[in-house]
């Protein structure tokens, strides 16, 4: 016989998750269950049901609002994100001389390739990874009219890196982890895909209090506080981590952090 009644473990399993995910799902979702004493119990017919009448839009409503924010914005994008950040962040990555000729580099959400573009010429290759078709097609266009033959356009889910392990020497995700609902779990994809000693490079809003702002770019985060995202970095295995405020030049304030993937083998 079955058993209908389930411990944590045995629930987990059959939700074909971790405990650790389970556990974040109790905090999170309204899940059948009762705690006896110290220890949790489950119905498996009540889990499965409730499993059955979940609602898919309810928990990608927001990634496809913002996807369908940069699809329809994408032709403006430059006029747009010209308002908050400019040119000083591609300086910055040129003049840090973390890019070597033979490099191969991850634009994490490209967008229309303002970093991709900005450094083609300093090295061999650039995949340039976005959520958005329509932002990817403007950086072709842009690339083609600029005469830059080596980025590689690949379109992704959100956290979604879409490259085999050990995969690339540079990452630049510039302006894009306050857009993520998740920050380290994308971190930690990025950690896998570099190579050992590869360099992570990371350009962000520092916090800021627009809720209006906010909202009308789709952001998850009102900006980033740079001493968490340290610390998940070293969590996650990253050293040699450096952090700088970039000068004002508009009313929000932007940081830059490299760090480097430790040597393991």
């Amino acid at each position: 016989m079955e058993k209908e009644i389930l411990n944590m473990e045995e629930a987990a399993n059959l939700f074909g998750v971790s405990i650790k995910t389970f556990i974040k799902l109790l905090k999170e979702e309204n899940v059948p269950a009762r705690k006896i004493g110290r220890e949790w119990r489950f119905s498996k017919s009540a889990l499965i049901d409730w499993l059955s009448h979940g609602n898919s839009k309810d928990y990608s409503s927001s990634e496809q609002d913002t996807r369908q924010y940069f699809e329809q914005v994408a032709g403006k994008w430059e006029e747009i994100s010209g308002q908050y950040y400019d040119s000083s962040i591609i300086n910055k990555i040129i003049d840090s001389d973390i890019l070597k000729e033979n490099m191969t580099v991850l634009d994490y959400g490209a967008g229309d390739g303002f970093i991709s573009r900005g450094i083609a010429s300093c090295v061999r290759k650039i995949i340039a990874m976005d959520t958005s078709g329509s932002m990817l097609d403007e950086l072709e266009r842009k690339a083609k009219s600029q005469g830059i033959v080596n980025i590689l356009t690949v379109e992704c889910d959100v956290n979604e890196v879409p490259l085999r392990s050990a995969a690339v020497d540079l990452i630049c995700a510039s302006m894009i982890l306050h857009h993520i609902e998740e920050p380290r779990e994308l971190i930690t994809e990025f950690y896998r895909v570099l190579k050992a000693e590869g360099i992570l490079f990371i350009a962000d809003f520092l916090p800021y209090e627009d809720e209006v702002f906010k909202n009308n770019m789709h952001d998850f985060h009102m900006g980033l506080d740079p001493i968490a995202l340290e610390k998940w970095l070293i969590d996650i295995g990253f050293c040699n981590i450096t952090i700088e405020k970039m000068p004002d030049k508009r009313d929000k304030n932007i940081f830059v952090l490299t760090a480097s993937k430790v040597y393991s083998e």
